[in-house]
């Protein structure tokens, strides 16, 4: 999975008050997405979460991760999976 997102790095608000930032997105076959997100909690405490993308960018978490490393691995399981 490469990273080809123009938001990288661009800090925005998430639902529960805290904060998140993309660090990787690559689109599939499906036209859809796999991204890789940094959250930080309303409580300051950070994760790691890849998502699957809409077409219409919307989001919907696949799972968390204490790392970066683990979320980019599961990540670009879901590409392989989702590109064929």
């Amino acid at each position: 999975m490469n990273t080809t997102t123009a938001s990288k790095g661009i800090v925005k608000t998430h639902i529960d008050g805290g904060t998140y930032r993309e660090l990787a997105f690559a689109e599939t076959r499906n036209r859809w997405g796999v991204a890789v997100t940094e959250w930080t909690t309303y409580k300051g405490q950070v994760v790691f979460q890849i998502h699957r993308v809409s077409a219409k960018g919307q989001m919907f978490a696949q799972g968390t991760f204490a790392t970066e490393a683990e979320a980019r691995t599961a990540a670009n399981r879901l590409y392989r999976r989702d590109s064929h």
